[in-house]
């Protein structure tokens, strides 16, 4: 007997898990966003995985599909992540299954599965340090590496900017064993970067890079990220042109102006704004607090950062607030001792 089908309209991972090497073929990264789909973070224990076929490929049902889909479920459960911590200043590595079991019963029309038991703490009743992405939104994109990059980035949508070594970038979206796999940085925005960020961009979400070089390499990818809209698609969108510059080392005063002019852009004031909305924030609470900001990057950067976990534990249902709104202006006088005779 098939249980009853359970939907959810997001997906969560843990930051660890999100921003570990993982390749991923199209068909893939479907599936795993909908497994990742039957997981509610209010659950204590990981769920039963149960995709309709018809989720994963659209087309009509025949031996074709049947073998695509059947080589996905293969694939991924061979997928193994491999995370490294510190602890006490020293490394400590560990590697995790995702999937341990998989069945397509086309009778049925369903794909059943489990994770793997361990992956738990990546997936499950996550308090911190982990990002959520709507569903509907991820599965309107046709490649594993828009899949992949849209995870990463929205893992740090809540800072704004992302700057990250481009090697680091290129495994987190081809996975470990990348070494042959587009090693130069023209092949890779060619082939991977832009493609995916066009993707990306159809759903209203309008991230740019900047390419910072040393010379005339590229040595790491700063990325401007907006505010994702949430649940938002806009299919009808032209394709944008992508705003890219290139920045090289031979000046840090000049890399520095960039990260300033980032963050003093009139967006992140509003995401900002947005933010202190979102927490319940009165509209003269929100402007006390813009006024006491400024354009000041360090001010903005940290608040962005330390009211993060609260957010998330109000849109999980992890924590129950009676009051988020004075929870939230508790932590900011906290962590800005200087705003505290502005609040009232």
């Amino acid at each position: 007997m098939v249980p009853q089908l359970v939907d959810y309209p997001r997906a969560y991972q843990a930051n660890a898990l999100v921003r570990a090497p993982l390749k991923l073929t199209n068909v893939e990264a479907r599936l795993f966003a909908l497994a990742l789909g039957c997981i509610h973070q209010g659950q204590t224990e990981l769920p039963s995985i149960l995709i309709p076929i018809s989720r994963v490929l659209k087309q009509k049902k025949g031996g074709s599909v049947y073998e695509t889909i059947r080589d996905a479920c293969k694939g991924l459960m061979t997928k193994v992540v491999s995370i490294e911590v510190k602890n006490k200043g020293k490394n400590h590595f560990r590697a995790y299954s995702i999937i341990s079991f998989m069945d397509i019963n086309e009778g049925t029309g369903f794909i059943t599965g489990n994770f793997a038991p361990e992956i738990k703490p990546f997936l499950l009743q996550l308090a911190e340090h982990y990002t959520h992405v709507e569903l509907e939104s991820l599965l309107q994109l046709r490649s594993a590496y828009a899949h992949r990059l849209c995870w990463l980035l929205k893992s740090w949508d809540d800072v704004g900017v992302w700057e990250v070594d481009f090697q680091v970038l290129r495994k987190q979206i081809l996975g470990d064993n990348s070494e042959k796999t587009y090693p130069l940085f023209h092949d890779f925005k060619r082939y991977v970067l832009e493609p995916s960020l066009l993707e990306i961009h159809t759903l209203g979400w309008m991230v740019s890079y900047v390419v910072l070089k040393e010379g005339k390499k590229v040595r790491a990818i700063r990325f401007t990220i907006p505010e994702a809209k949430s649940g938002v698609m806009l299919p009808d969108l032209p394709s944008p042109t992508l705003m890219v510059k290139a920045e090289t080392r031979d000046s840090s005063l000049a890399s520095e102006k960039q990260m300033s002019l980032s963050l003093d852009s009139p967006s992140v004031q509003q995401r900002v704004a947005t933010r202190l909305q979102k927490l319940k924030l009165t509209p003269a609470q929100v402007q006390h607090v813009l006024q006491y900001l400024g354009d000041e990057e360090a001010k903005l950067v940290k608040l962005m950062k330390v009211t993060h976990p609260l957010l998330r534990d109000f849109e999980a249902g992890n924590k129950v607030f009676e009051n988020l709104g004075g929870a939230t202006i508790n932590q900011l006088k906290t962590e800005f001792p200087g705003l505290y005779p502005t609040l009232k």
